[in-house]
């Protein structure tokens, strides 16, 4: 076996070995760590599909040269030809050009090697490309080269495996004990399977039976199918008297069709077995054979398109660069997956996502059930900004897309003054809504005590009695939210802020109480904008709490939820004339704030705007007080400003003093003077062992950003120049930087780079081959020159050897890191304080802090009182 660890001579023997026809006997003498994680040893397809992987993600992280697998291609045929004819190449020539870059870089010894061996394979296999699936089992990928591929079977798995925890024991990739795929032979049978389910019992609706494609079978039983529809698990046994034996994450349950009430009528769902709770599916992987015989004819749609290619809605994105976007996106591009639990015995329809109702929207015109689009679309009306019907084809306005019942069903939502008989379809559907107007003279207590009542009718029934019930302290908690002069109020963690505080704060603001509206205006004027800031980790949790309890509230009255408070950058967008309801970030706010645009629309509507802050002592953390957008730049440092920088950040990490003599030759000692201060007043404040290096701030590179499992290319690309940045609870990087200015990031970098130099490792690596002779001469004399510009040492294991040269390896990647750093050009940065002191804003936390703030009355007053204590 070969004992060097030297990649770029064991990929020189690999390629030897695959031209001379020796691979299969030799390839396991190779120290080449991938060759251990084939699936099968000396595997010529699984080597090929192994190379071109690692090739894509060398181009992917090597960027700046734009050297990329076909011109080393066309490279190594050129070669070979002149070789052969005994030419040489000319200075001028492009192959020339790209040699001498693949020389600047000795990374590229490896990536020359691996396009060769591509090539080598690409010649044994006599195929350019390898199909094959890419599983992920055991927290990591395998490929699978099967020997029946399909295209859409390959993205299926790969992202099912994503998201389900599958492994391999002996050969055989299992899911919770089940066995679903033999993987030993070289070329194993991988195949999905489709099931047919029919209700149980004797109800009839238009819905035959339902079909469920692209499931797994179990090869240790002949008749057990998995399932995965929205992360949830299906597991169907066929019993040997044919009936089908149904559970749904381990608890029992049948496929029915369930008469729900007047307005919805017959759905196809799953009933739990030993409850009366249901539950619905919505994927593309079900389909349903509905009835059109009886008063349902084939031509039920009354047109020729699909209704939901009909409908648009204003959608807004981030670009690449981070930039929000508005666009318009036809409704069945937005069709997903999803489930829904409808709880007995009111069986009101509760969606926590404006996601869930575009799905039920489509799958109410799937099943040809009028009721239930009217319902769905009542609320995806409220949850969405702008939703466009195209009644008649946009470009030649002749030929009619939206007619029949479909279109009067729309009419009767949007437009119901022109439908005929509204009264009585009213009088069906408002059943499905909670008035809250009959209410509207009560006191306060009365009107809470009667929300709570109201509320047990979202929640979940077991054994006769509703799960989640408001409590006295819970009510009080509110009423003292709502009456109180002061701004946050503190209640212990596990009182039930998120899941029922917040959504009856939301109910009580869209309610028209007169006594909560008194109140809620905090000495200003009347509220109709009501926005529920929370920390990133609560998010999901926020938006399906409100979602659930005030989207069927008040039948026909305007009003509108948004989930996403970017929709504020359309220029359409006004605020006003609705109520309104924001769930949004810290961060996002305060971000959305930095727009000039927005502020135009903000500013003069603010008085009647109420900003509610859940857990505000995070929204008031020192560390996150303030988000800075910056427009930025790349910097024009030239060297004497970085040596000044180096020197400073110098001193005041080893605590030197500042030496005046070293900036006399700078227009602005005094600059240094002061920033020398200001860096140690950092030092000294990082040295709090609740401010250390790993809580506070850090470096963003691949190991950091593990837990993201998307768009860490991007993430990485954006921290490229590997400053410090705040780390989040969820150790995810951001756009934009928790810190006011670019010199605390400067320093911090500096501590970073003195006390964790494996982190630039990769940097170093990159960069190492601009270190000048004159610069080692001076700062690192004590190294090789040709092992320090050319070697592959890391720069923590020439620091660990070489001590003393510490210092003149830090001042070179300090030079470096400062030279890619963006500086702000134009700056708007938004602080919490500048919030709280803006608009009427109350709060409150389960973690005790010192000082209240004063209201935003107290200013708008010129009051100078005591501020009520927390």
């Amino acid at each position: 076996r070969v004992k060097s660890d030297n990649s770029v001579l064991n990929l020189l023997l690999l390629s030897l070995q695959l031209d001379f026809g020796l691979f299969d006997e030799y390839a396991g003498l190779l120290n080449i760590p991938f060759m251990q994680d084939l699936q099968h040893e000396a595997d010529t397809r699984e080597l090929q599909v192994e190379i071109a992987n690692m090739i894509y993600d060398f181009d992917r992280k090597h960027t700046e040269n734009k050297i990329m697998r076909s011109h080393v291609e066309g490279l190594i045929f050129e070669v070979s030809y002149k070789f052969l004819v005994n030419k040489g190449f000319h200075v001028k020539d492009e192959m020339f050009k790209i040699i001498s870059t693949l020389n600047t870089d000795s990374d590229y010894q490896e990536y020359v090697l691996l396009v060769k061996i591509y090539m080598s394979l690409c010649s044994i296999n006599k195929s350019v490309e390898v199909d094959y699936y890419k599983m992920k089992v055991d927290g990591s990928y395998n490929i699978v080269i099967p020997s029946n591929y399909s295209k859409k079977t390959s993205a299926y798995l790969e992202n099912i495996t994503s998201n389900h925890s599958f492994a391999v024991h002996d050969g055989i990739m299992t899911y919770d004990g089940i066995q679903v795929y033999d993987l030993r032979p070289h070329q194993p049978e991988i195949n999905l399977y489709k099931i047919k389910l029919e209700p149980n019992g004797d109800t009839q609706s238009m819905v035959k039976y339902i079909e469920i494609t692209n499931a797994f079978q179990a090869i240790s039983t002949n008749e057990q199918y998995l399932i995965f529809i929205a992360d949830n698990v299906i597991l169907v046994d066929i019993c040997e008297d044919g009936n089908m034996k149904v559970r749904i994450n381990k608890v029992d349950a049948q496929a029915s069709a369930m008469f729900f009430n007047e307005a919805i009528s017959f759905i196809p769902c799953f009933k739990f077995t030993e409850g009366d709770d249901v539950i619905i599916f919505t994927s593309k992987n079900m389909h349903f054979l509905v009835d059109k015989g009886g008063q349902f004819c084939p031509d039920y749609y009354g047109m020729k398109h699909e209704l939901m290619e009909c409908i648009e809605s204003l959608e807004v994105f981030s670009d690449l660069n981070d930039d929000p976007k508005c666009k318009n996106e036809k409704l069945c591009n937005l069709v997903t997956e999803s489930k829904v639990t409808v709880y007995f015995p009111d069986y009101l329809l509760l969606v926590t996502s404006r996601q869930q109702l575009i799905n039920l929207l489509d799958y109410a015109v799937y099943i040809r059930n009028l009721g239930l689009f009217i319902l769905v679309l009542f609320q995806l009306k409220r949850v969405s900004f702008k939703l466009e019907y195209r009644e008649r084809d946009p470009q030649t306005r002749k030929i009619v897309q939206i007619t029949g019942p479909w279109k009067e069903a729309i009419l009767y939502v949007i437009k119901p003054s022109v439908v005929k008989d509204r009264e009585h379809y009213d009088d069906i559907f408002n059943k499905q809504f909670t008035n809250l107007k009959e209410h509207k003279d009560l006191p306060l207590r009365e009107f809470i005590e009667e929300l709570c009542d109201k509320f047990k009718r979202y929640q979940r029934q077991v054994d006769g009695e509703y799960q989640i019930i408001p409590r006295e302290k819970q009510k009080r908690f509110l009423e003292r939210i709502i009456t109180g002069e002061e701004c946050f109020h503190f209640s212990e963690v596990g009182s039930g802020k998120t899941k029922v505080i917040m959504p009856l704060l939301c109910q009580i603001f869209l309610s028209n109480n007169t006594d909560a509206h008194k109140h809620l205006s905090r000495g200003g004027k009347k509220k109709d904008t009501l926005i529920i800031l929370v920390p990133e980790h609560l998010l999901p949790d926020a938006k399906a709490q409100v979602y659930r309890h005030c989207l069927n509230l008040n039948f026909r009255d305007e009003y509108k939820i948004y989930d996403d408070i970017l929709y504020l950058l359309h220029e359409e967008f006004k605020l006003g004339g609705q109520k309104m309801i924001f769930v949004t970030s810290f961060n996002q706010f305060k971000k959305i704030l930095t727009f000039e645009g927005v502020c135009r629309k903000v500013m003069p509507h603010r008085e009647k705007m109420l900003v509610v802050a859940d857990e505000v002592d995070d929204f008031l953390d020192r560390d996150k007080l303030v988000f800075n957008i910056c427009s930025n730049k790349a910097n024009s440092f030239d060297r004497a400003t970085v040596e000044y920088f180096h020197e400073c950040s110098q001193a005041a990490y080893h605590g030197t003093g500042h030496r005046g003599k070293a900036y006399e030759s700078s227009p602005n000692p005094t600059y240094w003077k002061e920033l020398h201060a200001k860096f140690v007043a950092i030092n000294a404040e990082i040295q709090d062992a609740s401010k250390s290096l790993n809580k506070s701030f850090g470096v963003f590179n691949e190991q950091t950003l593990r837990h993201c499992t998307t768009d860490i290319a991007h993430d990485i690309e954006g921290y490229k120049a590997l400053i410090a940045r705040p780390f989040q609870s969820v150790n995810r990087a951001m756009p934009g930087s928790y810190y006011s200015d670019v010199e605390r990031t400067i320093f911090l970098t500096f501590v970073i780079l003195s006390e964790d130099t494996s982190k630039y490792d990769e940097l170093f690596q990159n960069e190492r081959k601009f270190i000048t002779f004159e610069y080692w001469k001076e700062f690192l004399p004590e190294l090789d020159y040709d092992e320090l510009v050319y070697g592959h040492d890391r720069i923590s294991e020439v620091v660990e050897r070489h001590p003393r040269m510490a210092g003149g390896l830090i001042r070179f990647m300090y030079g470096i890191i400062l030279r890619r750093m963006e500086v702000r050009y134009t700056s708007r940065s938004v602080n919490s304080v500048d919030i709280i002191f803006n608009f009427d804003t109350i709060g409150f936390t389960g973690t005790p802090f010192l000082d209240n703030y004063p209201t935003s009355d107290y200013i708008r007053r010129g009051r100078f009182d005591d501020i009520p204590p927390c």
